[in-house]
């Protein structure tokens, strides 16, 4: 069905917002909700109820930010292009916004999240400047979208919203997994920070050797025997991101030196110090870059899955804390990760517990296959809603 399409600017009001002078008290604590960029990033569902910052009346005065009145679609326009969520309450957001005020009778406000929604790379493509790309408000009022009656704007909404509604259930039954990997864990052997079981406590180099990964220089760079290599961000808690991996220069000697088993841990020295993953041979002929440790253990005295999950309590509760370089962002040398005091519980008992992990990993697989199998289908439904092709 072909319908009618406007400009953004033609069925809403886009606002832009700004930030109150910092350094100035009173203008911040207040009662007025004001939003920023990362507050979407932290928030994964569609409407925004709360804001953790807000400024005083004064505040908002103060500065070119406007109130928005709720059902307003917040869009961030920078630092990144394309979060997108609906305020309950009236808000105020700073200045990476262009905010839009559906015109009562004309736009559904979750009918234009949806579209936002799904043509989020297109609007980032529009995006501008040098340092970082920004979409400015004459871009965004510019943009055309397809403009059904407001009834049928309203009915691609409410099957959007049901068909996302499935995808949410996965993704809460795939946290609970996770709450309970970490529930059972404190009930098997407490908090590793504080040991209340009082198990016996070593340095971590006892538990096996460590060593970080080779340093990236360009400048020494032949071209002649490229590897990919495992950086910071591809390693995330119990998992790894090995998509388009980059590349560099590992010799024979480089290989053997930086090779990766079944069962080495990779461990970030730096952001999000001691994030931790189980190397179990996801690809062949990778290695591993400075940013990372590699850990690999002594299978007398640990086991992968029972370190894995004592570093995420350890890097959540401040166990790393007095052992990182912090002058800037944090970092843990290879001299440091030796000397970090780690309990040792039975052998026995972290076996017991490496197999409720691989319990739960199995039912973590299939949902995230499902959920795999649902996106897919939830951005088919997409497609189709907004070319008019859903029946009545």
């Amino acid at each position: 069905m072909k319908w009618a399409t406007a400009t953004i600017g033609e069925v809403c009001e886009v606002v832009s917002g700004a930030t109150p002078k910092t350094g100035t008290p009173a203008f911040w604590d207040g009662d007025v909700p004001w939003v920023t960029p990362k507050d979407l990033s932290d928030n994964v569902q569609k409407y925004l109820t709360d804001t953790p910052r807000k400024i005083t009346t004064a505040g908002l005065r103060s500065c070119s930010a406007k109130m928005l009145p709720a059902d307003s679609v917040l869009f961030s326009s920078r630092a990144p292009i394309g979060l997108v969520a609906i305020n309950k309450i009236p808000v105020c957001t700073n200045q990476g916004f262009k905010n839009m005020v559906p015109r009562n009778g004309i736009l559904s406000p979750d009918y234009l999240y949806w579209w936002l929604d799904i043509h989020r790379e297109d609007v980032q493509r529009l995006g501008r400047g040098a340092t970082f790309k920004e979409v400015s408000k004459k871009i965004v009022e510019d943009i055309q979208i397809p403009l059904p009656p407001l009834a049928e704007q309203k009915r691609i909404a409410v099957i959007l919203d049901a068909a996302d509604g499935l995808r949410a259930k996965r993704r809460e039954s795939l946290a609970q997994l996770d709450t309970l990997l970490q529930s059972t864990f404190l009930d098997m052997f407490g908090d590793p920070v504080t040991n209340p079981k009082g198990w016996r406590v070593v340095d971590f180099k006892e538990v096996g050797t460590s060593r970080l990964g080779k340093m990236l220089d360009k400048g020494k760079e032949a071209g002649n025997c490229q590897f990919p290599y495992l950086a910071n961000f591809n390693v995330q808690w119990g998992r790894f991101v090995l998509d388009d991996l980059r590349r560099m220069d590992f010799t024979e000697k480089d290989r053997k030196e930086f090779e990766l088993k079944d069962g080495d841990l990779l461990v970030c020295e730096g952001g999000e110090v001691g994030r931790t993953a189980i190397w179990r041979g996801e690809m062949k002929d990778v290695y591993f870059q400075k940013a990372l440790h590699r850990v690999r253990l002594n299978p007398s005295k640990s086991v992968p899955e029972y370190v894995q999950q004592c570093m995420w309590f350890m890097a959540k509760n401040g166990g790393f804390r007095d052992f990182t370089n912090s002058a800037t962002i944090a970092h843990l040398t290879g001299v440091k990760l030796k000397t970090v005091p780690f309990p040792q519980p039975p052998l026995d008992l972290q076996h017991r517990f490496a197999t409720i992990v691989e319990s739960i990993e199995q039912q973590k697989a299939r949902l995230r296959s499902h959920l795999a199998e649902l996106d897919t289908l939830f951005a088919s439904l997409q497609q189709r809603a907004f070319n008019g092709e859903l029946l009545p």
